[in-house]
C-alpha cells in the first residue's frame, strides 16, 4: 500500500516525475525501478509520480503500467506518496485509474488530453473520471483553450481534486486560478525548475521535477530555501540546473525523457533506452549530457555534505 491519503498539504513539495527504466531490449526494468526508488527516498524524496509524461505513460501497455506502478508502491512502502498518471484519453484514464486503485496508490494525476476536445467536453470528462476512479486526483493543465480558467476553478472545487499541475505558461491565468482555487486545491508549477521560482512567488506551493530523478537534493533544497525566504540561494541552485533543462527542451524536446535516462545511466542509477516514439540521446550528444551532469552532481554532493 501507499503512504496515506493524498491531500493538498502533501503537495507542498517537490513532485518527482519518475522515469520508467528499461533494459536493453526495452522491456521495463523492475529491478531498476526498485533501485531508483531507494535512491530517491534515501535523499529525502517522499512524493513520486510514476507513469506520467517523463515515464512515457503514453506508450505503456496496461500490463506494463500495472507492473511498474505496483513495483513503485512495493518498494516505497510507507516512505513516499505514489501518485501515477492515468490516461491520456478518457477510456485509458478509466482503465488505468481502476488498476491504480486496485494497487493501493495514494492518488492519481489525469494526463493532458491529446485528442479532439472542447472546453465543455473536457470539463465533463474530467469530472466523470474523478467520480469513477474515486481517488485523490491532481489535474494537469497544459492548454487554456480546452481547460479555461473558469472550468479549472470549478473542477478544483470537487472533493476528490486535491491539486492542479499547471503547465500553461501564462502567469495571468495562473494568478486567477490561485485566487479562485488556491484554498481548495494545491496549485503546483508543472514546468520544472526553470520557471518554478517565479510561479512559487505567485502562489504555487510546489513544483514537479524530472531532474530530481538523479539530483533530488538540489530540487528539494531549492524548494526549501525559497519557502524559507532565501531566494538568493534558490536562484543560485536554479541557475545551475537551467542548462540541463534547456537541453531537454531543445529541438522540439526530442530528448526530454531520454536525457534523463542518459543521466541516470551515467550516475549509476537505472535508465536504459527510451521507448518509441521517444528518441535516445545520440552518441555525439552524450558528452554534452555527461558534462552537465558532472556539474549537477558536484552541487548535489555538496548539499549532501552540508
Amino acid at each position: 500500500m501507499g503512504k496515506k491519503t493524498l491531500d493538498r498539504e502533501a503537495c507542498r513539495n517537490v513532485l518527482v516525475v519518475a522515469i520508467t527504466p528499461r533494459r536493453k531490449d526495452r522491456q521495463v526494468d523492475l529491478a531498476g525501478v526498485r533501485q531508483n526508488v531507494r535512491y530517491l527516498i534515501k535523499h529525502g524524496i517522499d512524493f513520486i509520480m510514476p507513469e506520467c509524461g517523463t515515464g512515457m505513460v503514453y506508450d505503456a501497455s496496461l500490463a506494463e503500467y500495472e507492473a511498474v506502478v505496483g513495483t513503485f508502491i512495493d518498494e516505497a512502502g510507507e516512505d513516499a506518496y505514489i501518485v501515477p498518471g492515468i490516461g491520456p484519453g478518457f477510456g485509458r484514464a478509466l482503465e488505468m485509474g481502476q488498476i491504480a486503485r486496485s494497487l493501493g496508490v495514494d492518488g492519481v494525476m489525469i494526463m493532458p488530453i491529446v485528442g479532439p476536445a472542447s472546453a465543455n467536453g473536457v470539463y465533463n470528462g474530467l469530472k466523470e473520471i474523478t467520480e469513477n476512479v474515486q481517488l485523490p486526483t491532481i489535474l494537469y493543465q497544459r492548454r487554456l483553450d480546452i481547460m479555461p480558467v473558469e472550468n479549472v476553478v470549478r473542477l478544483c472545487e470537487l472533493d476528490s481534486v486535491v491539486g492542479l499541475k499547471y503547465a500553461a505558461d501564462n502567469l495571468k491565468a495562473f494568478d486567477v486560478i490561485v485566487e479562485g482555487a488556491g484554498d481548495q486545491a494545491a496549485v503546483i508549477c508543472g514546468m520544472a525548475e526553470e520557471p518554478c521560482i517565479e510561479y512559487m512567488a505567485h502562489g504555487a506551493i510546489g513544483f514537479s521535477s524530472g531532474m530530481a530523478n538523479f539530483v533530488p537534493r538540489m530540487s528539494l533544497t531549492l524548494h526549501r530555501k525559497f519557502t524559507a525566504g532565501d531566494k538568493a540561494e534558490a536562484q543560485r541552485l536554479r541557475d545551475v540546473m537551467i542548462p540541463f533543462e534547456n537541453f531537454r527542451g531543445e529541438n522540439s524536446a526530442k530528448y526530454s525523457s531520454s536525457a534523463l535516462h542518459a543521466a541516470m545511466d551515467y550516475v549509476g542509477l537505472a535508465g536504459g533506452p527510451a521507448i518509441p516514439f521517444a528518441e535516445d540521446v545520440a552518441p555525439k550528444d552524450l558528452p554534452q549530457v555527461q558534462a552537465m551532469v558532472d556539474v549537477l552532481m558536484k552541487s548535489h554532493c555538496q548539499l549532501i555534505e552540508n
